[in-house]
């Protein structure tokens, strides 16, 4: 049995390593002394006179002294998910309750469609509280993202999934229209992940989901800023992924297709019609289903870097065309 004696939390990778942890001196019952490392799992819950066990760890730089403290309780994890008053964040938000998470349910205001969220938590026997967030201001992100931290004492994952449309030919579109929707779907979760990532290396790690678009990657007529913004997506999801994951912060892109929410239900049946024809599996996509892979990707810790199709076939059936 070793008792740690004093440590320090690296937040900054140390070179050649590629990730942040603790650097700690143990001792023993009988007085000696090692110098180890420690998951950064652990960041903000060490304590010195903890005790645990050491342990030899291989890695490809060389092996070293792990080690693991005993005791300390896993933390209740917290989850943000944007735009999870209705449609597919809301399912996401009941899903990852229902997971064990305390949900940030967030959206632009509290409205009928929130409380209804709530109750069905609080119905799943999950934990919730609302909080208002305008995603295309950083001023809003930051004072909900500093609300959450300061009520919950930690956010986990991250749920980008707050999006509009405005619909049109691109000859036709409004400059307000193009402005508004790159501002909401792709600025805005920019924003949120930039306001999370300070508090998820603090933790030692944490998860970032981006609700992307099977639009973002085929393209659709009459979506230009649509299909721009869902693109940008998965340009930020590869670009932060490669930033963050020394600091144990995984960051993963979903793309569905087209999904029965209030949203799809409002387009053009014969653009609907003419999708489903489209793909071996005609049918929309159910809320429920994107929320399961949400939390398939939050909870499978090798996911990572990735854009994941939800889309019936769709990118087999016709890719780009």
């Amino acid at each position: 049995m070793w008792r740690l004696i004093t440590y320090t939390e690296q937040y900054t990778p140390i070179t050649p390593y590629k990730s942040t942890y603790a650097i700690g001196i143990v001792e023993d019952e009988n007085g000696n002394r090692l110098v180890v490392r420690i998951d950064s799992k652990y960041f903000g819950r060490l304590r010195t006179g903890m005790v645990g066990s050491v342990y030899e760890e291989w890695s490809i730089f060389g092996s070293f002294k792990k080690f693991v403290p005993e005791g300390v309780e896993e933390p209740a994890k917290v989850a943000l998910v944007t735009g999870s008053a209705r449609g597919i964040g809301a399912a996401i938000a009941l899903e990852l309750a229902k997971a064990g998470y305390t949900v940030v349910v967030s959206d632009l205001t509290y409205d009928e469609s929130a409380e209804k969220t709530l109750q069905e938590i609080k119905a799943a026997g999950g934990s919730a509280i609302f909080v208002a967030i305008d995603v295309s201001s950083r001023e809003s992100v930051e004072r909900a993202v500093k609300e959450v931290a300061e009520k919950l004492g930690r956010i986990d994952v991250l749920v980008n999934s707050a999006e509009i449309t405005r619909d049109a030919y691109l000859q036709r579109m409004s400059a307000e229209d193009w402005d508004a929707v790159i501002k909401v779907n792709l600025t805005g979760a920019s924003n949120c992940a930039k306001a999370v990532a300070p508090y998820m290396i603090r933790q030692g790690g944490g998860v970032i989901v981006n609700i992307s678009s099977i639009v973002g990657m085929v393209g659709n007529v009459g979506q230009t800023n649509y299909a721009a913004s869902k693109a940008g997506l998965i340009g930020l999801t590869y670009s932060l992924a490669k930033e963050l994951a020394p600091y144990g912060i995984r960051v993963v892109a979903i793309a569905p297709g087209f999904v029965r929410t209030r949203m799809t239900l409002a387009v053009p049946k014969s653009i609907l019609r003419d999708y489903l024809r489209r793909i071996p599996i005609a049918r929309l996509i159910e809320p429920t289903e994107v929320a399961k892979l949400v939390k398939h990707v939050v909870e499978n810790e090798a996911i990572n870097g990735v854009v994941i199709p939800i889309d019936l076939g769709l990118t087999i059936s016709s890719p780009k065309a």
